[in-house]
């Protein structure tokens, strides 16, 4: 397998600054995140032409997560990329003879080789990661930031709701994996989720968060920037809360023995003793009041639902 396949595309400013890792398609249905990309790399190239004042610091890497995956349009192969993460078994990656691995083991490998080149040919001084996804559901965009500060200072500048203690109900996510402990340099993580992954416009709403990150980061001027991409986001964004926090999940073993009840969306209300699914045969009832988070409507996935309720502080 090529490493080409997997680099969607790069981009070297013409300014020192950090090294930018943004990565879509960890999950192999979720194809958005990648269109995003490789559209922004393209206007990346013609911008300095169109716009000769465009300045950009540091340097930029766009990579498609699950290759194997999303050449075959499914979440994985043998299991979730984005749950692997775990800083034990990714040690023993990094000292496993490459040839022998396989499917998601493979590929979380690849994915560190090539982020380990980047980091030794470019040297920067701080990386920084985007991970672009989206939703079997309906419904609104949101980001999930780590507990670290600057995560979610950047992730209000996203202009999408923030999601907070979402990492304590699930563990080997890239969030959890890309800190400065791991990568041996200041590091900060967000995930952002861009919609439906069938609406053709996430490819738009991926590519807004994406333009507003980097503005967020400092490595693009304000005035370079399009107001269009706050609109769309802000547009999309107007009716849903700024900030919430994740106050139940409910978990799934064996997803053909699941069946969410239909029509549910991000961040719609719900009550407690509110039917919302069947698993194994029996009824899932919401345990408290609040919003529904990703309710699951696809064949593969261990998150059943989230609820969360907005976080006011504290």
């Amino acid at each position: 397998m090529s490493l080409s396949q997997r680099i969607i595309g790069k981009y070297k400013g013409n300014e020192p600054g950090p090294l930018l890792v943004i990565t879509g398609g960890m999950h192999g249905n979720e194809p958005a995140g990648v269109r995003a990309l490789d559209l922004l790399f393209k206007m990346l190239e013609v911008e300095p032409i169109t716009n000769p004042d465009f300045t950009y610091k540091g340097e930029i890497i766009g990579i498609i997560g699950n290759l194997q995956a999303y050449k075959m349009g499914k979440r994985f192969i043998q299991k979730d990329i984005n749950r692997s993460w775990e800083p034990e078994f990714i040690q023993n990656l990094k000292h496993s003879d490459k040839d022998q691995l396989h499917d998601e083991d493979w590929e979380i490998r690849d994915i560190l080789d090539v982020i380990d080149e980047e980091i030794k040919r470019v040297g920067p001084d701080e990386l920084y990661l985007l991970d672009l996804h989206t939703t079997s559901s309906d419904g609104g965009i949101f980001c999930i930031t780590t507990d670290n500060k600057k995560s979610i200072e950047i992730a209000h500048e996203i202009h999408a709701p923030v999601i907070l203690g979402l990492l304590k109900d699930i563990s080997g996510t890239t969030l959890h994996y890309f800190n400065e402990k791991n990568m041996g340099l200041p590091s900060t993580a967000i995930a952002f989720e861009g919609g439906h992954h069938d609406d053709s416009q996430s490819i738009n709403r991926c590519i807004a968060a994406i333009v507003n990150f980097l503005r967020a980061i400092g490595v693009v001027s304000p005035e370079h920037i399009e107001n269009r991409h706050d609109h769309i986001l802000k547009q999309y964004s107007r009716n849903l809360p700024e900030i919430v926090e994740v106050i139940y999940k409910f978990h799934i073993d064996e997803n053909h023995k699941w069946q969410m009840k239909p029509g549910f969306k991000n961040f719609q209300a719900v009550t407690k003793g509110e039917l919302l699914a069947r698993y194994d045969g029996q009824d899932v009832k919401a345990e408290v009041d609040g919003m529904i988070l990703m309710p699951l409507y696809q064949a593969q996935g261990n998150d059943g639902f989230f609820i969360v309720k907005t976080w006011h502080g504290g």
